[in-house]
Parts: C-alpha cells; sequence; structure tokens
C-alpha cells in the first residue's frame, strides 16, 4: 500500500487521529481521549485557550469519548457509521477500515457515550443496512516497535 491507504491504515492501527475526522476544532482533548497531551502545570494552572472547557471536562467527565474498536469479520466499519447499544444510538465512527498487521480485521474509531467506552464493551455498527457486531478495545491496535539504542 502506498500514499493515502497506507498512511490510513498504519494511523489507525496506531490509534492516531486524523484532523478532519477524529478530531476539530470543537473536540476537546479529554473527549478524544488525549488528556496525555496536557502537562501536569497546564491541567493545574490553565491559561490556555480552551483551558475552561477542558478544566470542566476533567472534573464534571464528558458524555462521550474516543475509543478504538474491532469488527467481527472482515467487513470494514467506515466513518459515518452509527453505533448501536440494545437498539439505542450511542456514536458514530470517526475513522475506520481493515488492519494489514491484524490479517485485514476490521479496526477503526468513534465516539460511544460513557461508560459505554469502557474496554470489552459489546455493541453494533450498522453499515450499508446491515448490524456489524463490534467490541471496543484499546489503542493502539498494534503495539510500537520503537528501535532504542542503548
Amino acid at each position: 500500500m502506498v500514499g493515502l491507504g497506507a498512511r490510513d491504515s498504519l494511523r489507525l492501527e496506531a490509534g492516531l487521529c486524523l484532523y478532519g475526522h477524529d478530531i476539530n476544532e470543537g473536540t476537546s482533548p479529554i473527549e478524544a481521549a488525549l488528556a496525555w497531551t496536557i502537562s501536569k502545570r497546564r491541567k493545574e494552572q490553565g491559561g490556555y485557550l480552551g483551558s475552561d472547557i477542558v478544566s470542566k471536562h476533567i472534573a464534571e467527565g464528558v458524555s462521550a469519548k474516543r475509543c478504538g474498536f474491532v469488527a467481527e469479520g472482515k467487513l470494514p466499519v467506515r466513518e459515518g457509521a452509527e453505533i448501536f447499544h440494545e437498539e439505542r444510538k450511542v456514536g458514530y465512527v470517526t475513522s475506520g477500515g481493515p488492519s494489514p498487521c491484524l490479517n485485514n480485521q476490521g479496526i477503526g474509531m468513534a465516539y460511544v457515550e460513557t461508560p459505554l467506552n469502557k474496554l470489552r464493551t459489546q455493541l453494533t455498527a450498522v453499515v450499508r443496512g446491515k448490524q456489524i457486531p463490534i467490541t471496543v478495545k484499546k489503542m493502539p491496535f498494534v503495539p510500537a516497535r520503537y528501535y532504542k539504542p542503548e
């Protein structure tokens, strides 16, 4: 694979966000599960653009959070697919596709209502009218194997 397809599958496997799909100007780092990108000092002192919203989200929680999922079977669950739990819509897919490193198993990222975004939660995605069982999984889907010189 080359080009955008390679970029997309690699970033999905690594659990990385793509601006305009998984995050945008209206997404808080807490909703996007990116709280680790804000230093402890910044969390405590604030003073940065959007700190009032981020502080509120840290203190009170958020209604939905980004999570990873794997789909049952080979049918990829793509952006825009709705996610259900017991007949109730609880989220939507922001990115999805097959994972070459995981034998082309369908993987993706979605915003799902809390606490249904917890690991091993069983949900259903609707793709072209077909219900696809999905399971919330930890990201990255493929562990990083960075070279670390001694």
